[in-house]
């Protein structure tokens, strides 16, 4: 009866914090015990219960408005004042969308009503603590923004929001920094460092903080920090458009930030840097194309979005979306021409046409369907034929 009653209350509280998907784990415990009782009633409202989990299951998968909780490392420096804490640091679980200001100030009001607040200082700055010069007088905290880690082999595994925020103890931030010594620099220089913190434990748990007893980092150069740039851009297109129910003003502003054709700024200013011959010949042949392949798969991503942007849009948005169009025509454009793989475009009297150059092209075999989504014309004619239609 105690279990029973305490499998129970689980399941309200499971309720109460929206992890809707592990009551079902609960109740598979619930259900056998009221079946061999012949409780029929009390198996109703299991099942009532569980309807009620999965309905809201999909209300928040499809809404999105369920926030699982945000991180933070929190370390600790000054062992007159931390004693056997200092030095310690911990990944804390705070409540939906706690912003860093937020947790900063409540742990200075906390430690504050201890040490006296006048005695405790925040350090902002993620990079690695040096302890000595640190003023002894002050209790330090640091504290930083954290997001649960995968590789490659969980995120295809994980595939919903609950999965990724149930049953982690890894998490990763990332500081810039050049070998000059300043943190930002121009593209060609600007490196970043990658720390990945493992936890004693898993979220959720029964505390809100957890020891780290792991820290792994991994620096990236400049050409590897393009690529990850290039990759990050390509995800969230590709998040965007699989959304159930698109949000347009997201959708709209990361187009306009991936199709930006400016000298400095936006994805083909990686191309410029590390893709042209001047400047690729001076990075390992493996990060080249690694590069180039990712360039190709955002291509992809922006047809797709631009593709999804015009069958949604109104008509108040049509020469907005035109104007879209064009960049990402100008920045296709130059990136041919920046890695060799090109299209000739010729133009018929009454129609325009896209004939690819070179038929073996692993660019243009994956770039001729963007000339298709952004005309609206069919590509079903297959990548090999030689005339395709496109809105030049």
């Amino acid at each position: 009866e105690v279990l029973l009653e305490l499998l129970e209350q689980c399941v309200d509280g499971l309720w109460k914090a929206e992890r809707y998907e592990v009551i079902s784990e609960i109740s598979k415990l619930i259900i056998p015990i009221y079946e061999k009782r012949r409780e029929f009633e009390k198996l109703t409202q299991v099942y009532r219960t569980l309807h009620g989990a999965y309905t809201k299951i999909l209300e928040v998968m499809h809404t999105k408005k369920r926030l699982l909780g945000t991180f933070f490392r929190v370390a600790f420096y000054g062992q007159s004042f931390f004693e056997e804490e200092d030095g310690k640091e911990y990944i804390y679980k705070e409540p939906k969308l706690t912003g860093l200001s937020e947790i900063s100030l409540r742990l200075v009001k906390l430690y504050g009503e201890k040490f006296g607040t006048e005695n405790v200082k925040i350090i902002q700055d993620s990079d690695k603590v040096n302890v000595k010069e640190l003023d002894p007088k002050y209790a330090h905290i640091q504290v930083t923004y954290v997001k649960p880690y995968f590789d490659d082999k969980e995120l295809t595994e994980r595939k919903t929001e609950f999965e990724r925020n149930h049953n982690i103890n890894r998490f990763v931030f990332e500081a810039p920094y050049t070998l000059s010594g300043k943190k930002q620099g121009c593209i060609e220089e600007q490196c970043k460092r990658r720390t990945i913190l493992t936890t004693s434990n898993s979220f959720p748990y029964v505390k809100k903080r957890i020891p780290i007893n792991y820290e792994q980092q991994i620096n990236l150069k400049p050409i590897d920090v393009a690529t990850d740039e290039i990759k990050d851009k390509t995800a969230e297109l590709q998040k965007l458009c699989s959304s159930a129910d698109v949000d347009m003003i997201q959708l709209q502003l990361k187009l306009q930030g991936c199709v930006s054709v400016q000298v400095n700024a936006g994805p083909l200013a990686y191309a410029r840097a590390f893709l042209n011959d001047s400047q690729a010949s001076k990075y390992p042949p493996k990060k080249v194309n690694e590069l180039k392949d990712m360039f190709r798969k955002f291509i992809q991503a922006c047809s797709i979005a631009l593709e999804l942007n015009e069958r949604l849009i109104k008509e108040d948005q049509i020469e907005y979306h035109e104007g879209l169009k064009s960049n990402f025509r100008d920045m296709v454009k130059e990136l041919s021409d920046i890695i060799h793989e090109q299209a000739s475009i010729r133009v018929a009297e009454n129609e325009n046409i896209l004939q690819e150059d070179t038929m073996q092209s692993p660019w243009m075999s994956n770039t001729l369907h963007v000339f298709c989504a952004i005309s609206g014309t069919s590509s079903d004619r297959g990548y090999g034929s030689p005339r395709y239609a496109a809105e030049i």
